[in-house]
């Protein structure tokens, strides 16, 4: 392993599902801020168009269901230097809604390999890459792993996976000095969502802040939860859900 020991606003941050949605806009959001990205997805054409628009974003080829493309990620982002944070943004969102009675096993074994078995490989080569800066993980699980949704039993399980081995990766990591968090969205307005639910006719009567979630409304919670300010926070789950109670 290459790198030294860094603080939360140095080193590159790898973002996995960079290409579209919360990743996408963590990835700009990150730029913005000045940071080095890796910018991992399994897009390739939408890396492309995001590198021609930010000629000096480093981009990878990434399938997080498969262990040696994630593999290959870990070696790719180790050669480019002191690794800070990794921000694993990427998931399949059910394609399918439907009652668990209706749902193949085929369907459910899709949403579980890229969402659970995705965030174990992502999570165990971070564990590696961000020993040596003592960096970050973050996951991203869902608001419906506390609530459950109806016909999203496959994804609610997935996202409830990814709860859980954030507090076990916090448990391995922190002895290394490595923080892992998860951040849980409420219904947040991305192309993911909009296929499984409309946002403009999302009930937010529920919600006490009035809204559907916007990406802009998670990018700073990411930083944060990167940055030195969290030094002393690991194992947390992050909701950010417009207020919304969750049990």
């Amino acid at each position: 392993m290459t790198g030294t020991a860094t603080t939360g606003l140095e080193g590159t941050v790898v973002v996995t599902g960079a290409a579209s949605g919360l990743g996408r806009a963590v990835t700009l959001d990150l730029l913005e801020h000045g940071r080095a990205v890796i910018a991992a997805d399994v897009d390739m054409a939408a890396l492309d168009e995001l590198q021609a628009q930010h000629p000096g974003l480093a981009t990878q080829i990434v399938d997080v269901s498969k262990e040696a493309s994630v593999a290959e990620l870990a070696r790719a982002a180790d050669a480019v230097g002191p690794i800070s944070a990794v921000v694993h943004c990427a998931a399949l969102v059910a394609v399918t809604r439907a009652p668990a009675a209706e749902l193949t096993v085929e369907e459910f074994d899709r949403v579980m390999a890229v969402n659970a078995r995705g965030s174990w490989l992502i999570g165990r080569a971070a564990l590696d890459l961000l020993a040596p800066t003592r960096g970050s993980l973050v996951l991203f699980t869902s608001e419906t792993a506390f609530t459950g949704s109806h016909g999203l039993s496959h994804y609610v399980a997935s996202k409830g996976a990814v709860l859980s081995l954030m507090r076990a990766f916090a448990r391995e990591g922190g002895t290394a000095g490595v923080r892992v968090n998860a951040i849980a969205p409420g219904f947040t307005d991305t192309e993911g969502a909009r296929a499984i639910g409309d946002p403009e006719r999302y009930d937010t009567s529920a919600t006490p802040l009035g809204r559907v979630g916007q990406p802009g409304d998670i990018v700073g919670a990411v930083r944060y939860l990167i940055g030195d300010d969290s030094a002393f926070v690991t194992g947390q789950t992050l909701h950010i859900n417009g207020g919304r109670y969750v049990t």
